[in-house]
């Protein structure tokens, strides 16, 4: 990892990546992605200090502190981070009294109220790329549009700022300034392919146009309404340079969406096979859009894994609750064309809904084994702040925002079941599923592989 030298250097801004739970192979694109135009617009050096794999994060952080001084502290956080971002701004306070610390990441985007403490200077609300840069340019968070700033006490807030029209205007994220070797190790998001593929993840739009519950108007607060695309030959300039700068093997598409615009994704198909870069990715995508030919277009450039947002086996409660306006005979029509065409599909479901029954959950986790899939995700219902589900449901929230975990945790009261009883079916649920024959030889020959073991115990780390 890239960090700052020693003997009380002077720096310009130092990034901090607050993850402490659930450290994985995927990397903090956001925080990489401010960290390259911060580069890029104002020629400064940043530090990201990642939180996500070390034992004792704080105390490393705090001796880092002690050898070097910043006068410009970012923390990118969401929720589930927020505890321990303040924790990392009370101790920049302490260690370097007059360095200006930033919020920003979907904690303050879609809570700002929650974040409006002595702990921070200023927020930075929804995409952070543009109004960093300005706002270490300006050196106060007066006329910033997207800041919220601390002026005599009192908290201020600027005018939205509109999210960036074109997104081949934005460098590629700065991937040399974390441990990436370390994250293509623990990568496991195409590890159902059977191989230990070295690989990472990037975008390629911003925003949906689906209104599903549990998502919007969230995702709105953060990338706006519109769906803006990258196009197809900066993507394949990034994947050529991750190939030929970091040796990946792979890569996720991590987009809601990806092929909302049917034309732009045949393109980016296409234009990934002229480049011949021998990559194998995976996707997500709606049930309604998928069609075998363009499948058949995206296998050639490599896709070898879908994944689908499932939800519920009851049409109430993927419909009527989440408004995600499925049928079942489309998921499983999408199932059947991936696998027509050679392409592992994972599926995505959440059990818990408010109002939901034990007999409509235990009916997800049976469709779940009788669908054609070959991962699964069992996920547990959480109203993400700002949502619609947050906002119809706030009244039978349970626990602290803080508190949100969507593998381990539920967030609701407790009606039909309790939290025991969702964990206990979100459990049996996996295991009913992996300890098939089928799965259980391909579990149990990661679990012989060096390279997949702490891949897989990783993994089990979210349910157990």
């Amino acid at each position: 990892m890239t960090t700052a030298g020693t003997g009380g250097s002077d720096r310009d801004l130092l990034l901090v990546y607050p993850r402490t739970r659930y450290p994985s192979g995927d990397v903090p694109l956001g925080l990489l992605y401010l960290a390259a135009s911060v580069r890029a617009k104002l020629s400064l050096a940043p530090v990201v200090f990642d939180f996500t794999f070390r034992k004792s994060p704080l105390a490393d952080l705090r001796e880092h502190l002690r050898e070097n001084r910043y006068q410009w502290v970012g923390i990118s956080a969401m929720i589930t981070m927020a505890k321990d971002a303040r924790e990392v701004a009370r101790l920049v306070r302490e260690m370097l009294p007059e360095a200006k610390i930033v919020l920003g990441g979907p904690h303050p985007t879609t809570l700002p109220g929650h974040c409006l403490t002595d702990d921070y200077d200023f927020l930075v609300v929804g995409e952070g790329e543009a109004t960093l840069p300005e706002l270490i340019g300006c050196g106060s968070g007066e006329g910033v549009a997207g800041v919220w700033f601390r002026e005599g006490g009192i908290w201020r807030e600027n005018q939205p700022r509109a999210p960036i029209a074109d997104l081949d205007d934005i460098p590629f994220p700065a991937f040399d300034l974390i441990d990436l070797p370390r994250y293509k190790k623990l990568w496991f998001q195409l590890d159902t392919t059977g191989r230990p593929i070295e690989g990472t993840s990037i975008f390629a739009t911003r925003g949906c146009p689906y209104q599903c519950s549990f998502c919007q108007p969230t995702l709105e607060r953060l990338f706006g309404r519109e769906l803006r695309k990258r196009s197809p030959g900066n993507i394949v300039a990034e994947l050529a340079w991750l190939k030929t700068e970091f040796r990946i093997e792979g890569f996720m598409l991590q987009d809601d969406t990806l092929n909302v615009d049917r034309e732009w994704t045949r393109q980016l198909a296409r234009q990934i096979v002229a480049a011949r870069l021998g990559l194998v990715f995976g996707c997500n995508m709606r049930a309604d859009l998928v069609d075998e030919e363009i499948l058949r277009e995206l296998r050639e450039a490599g896709l070898r894994k879908v994944c689908i947002g499932i939800e519920s086996c009851s049409d109430r409660i993927r419909n009527e609750v989440y408004d995600k306006r499925l049928q079942r005979a489309q998921i499983e029509k999408a199932v059947a064309a991936a696998k027509k065409t050679g392409i592992l599909v994972q599926g995505y479901f959440m059990i818990g809904a408010p109002g939901e029954k034990k007999s409509e959950v235990r009916d997800t986790l049976r469709y779940a084994r009788a669908l054609d899939l070959d991962d699964l995700t069992i996920n547990i219902a959480t109203p993400l702040p700002g949502s619609h589900l947050y906002q119809k449901f706030r009244g039978d929230i349970a626990i602290p925002e803080e508190g949100f975990d969507y593998y381990r945790r539920y967030a609701f009261v407790a009606g039909e079941f309790d939290e025991r009883w969702l964990r206990r079916a979100q459990f049996l649920g996996y295991l009913a599923f992996y300890l098939r024959p089928r799965m259980l030889i391909r579990l149990v020959l990661s679990l012989l592989s060096p390279r997949m073991f702490r891949r897989t115990l990783l993994k089990l780390r979210r349910v157990i």
